[in-house]
C-alpha cells in the first residue's frame, strides 16, 4: 500500500467534508457573516451593536442581551443558536451549536456530517468569561454557569455550574432572583 492510498489528496477543507450551505453565493454569504462576526468581536462598541450584529447573522436574541467583547457565537450555523431575554454572556466566552466530524472518524464517532444541535441561553442566564457552550445544551433560566466552565449538558433552571464538565453547584430559589432589577 502506498503513501497516497493511506492519505487521499486533501481538500481545501482539509477533513471536514463541504456542505451544500457553503457552495456557490451560500460562500459569500458565508464570508460576508464571518466578517461581520469578527467585527462584534474584535472592534471597540457598545454591546447593543454585537447584539444588533448577531442578530444580523442570524443569531435569535431576545431584550436587553448584554454581549461582550470577544464572544464567539457559531460561525457556521448562527441560527441554531437562541439567545432568550436578559441573558449576560461575559469577555471571551464561546457557543458552539454544531458540530462536524471528520471523514476519517466517522466510523469511530458513529455519525457522519455535520451535527445541528443548537444551543438555547434561557431568559436571565449568566454565563460567566471564556466558557465555553457546547452543542445540545440548554442552559436554565436565571443560571449561572461560572468562569472558565465547559457545559457540555444542560444547566437546570435556577442553578449555577462550574467546572470542566461543568457540574451545578448550588441551587437557589427563585424568590432570590430581583425581576424588579431587569433593565
Amino acid at each position: 500500500m502506498s503513501r497516497n492510498d493511506k492519505f487521499p489528496k486533501r481538500s481545501l477543507m482539509g477533513q471536514i467534508p463541504l456542505e451544500e450551505e457553503f457552495t456557490g453565493m451560500n460562500a459569500f454569504r458565508s464570508v460576508f457573516y464571518r466578517l461581520l462576526h469578527s467585527a462584534a468581536r474584535y472592534l471597540p462598541m457598545f454591546p447593543s451593536w454585537r447584539v444588533s450584529i448577531h442578530r444580523l447573522r442570524g443569531v435569535s436574541i431576545g431584550k436587553s442581551v448584554f454581549i461582550g467583547s470577544d464572544v464567539f457565537i457559531d460561525n457556521t450555523f448562527p441560527d441554531c443558536i437562541i439567545i432568550e431575554d436578559y441573558v449576560t454572556i461575559i469577555s471571551r466566552s464561546f457557543v458552539i451549536g454544531h458540530s462536524f466530524v471528520p471523514l476519517h472518524l466517522e466510523r469511530v464517532l458513529s455519525r457522519q456530517g455535520p451535527s445541528k444541535q443548537g444551543v438555547r441561553l434561557r431568559k436571565g442566564c449568566y454565563i460567566g468569561a471564556q466558557s465555553v457552550i457546547l452543542p445540545g445544551v440548554t442552559v436554565g433560566q436565571c443560571s449561572v454557569v461560572g468562569a472558565g466552565s465547559v457545559v457540555t449538558g444542560d444547566i437546570a433552571d435556577f442553578s449555577m455550574a462550574a467546572g470542566s464538565p461543568a457540574r451545578v453547584i448550588k441551587q437557589f430559589d427563585p424568590k432570590d432572583i430581583r425581576y424588579d432589577r431587569l433593565v
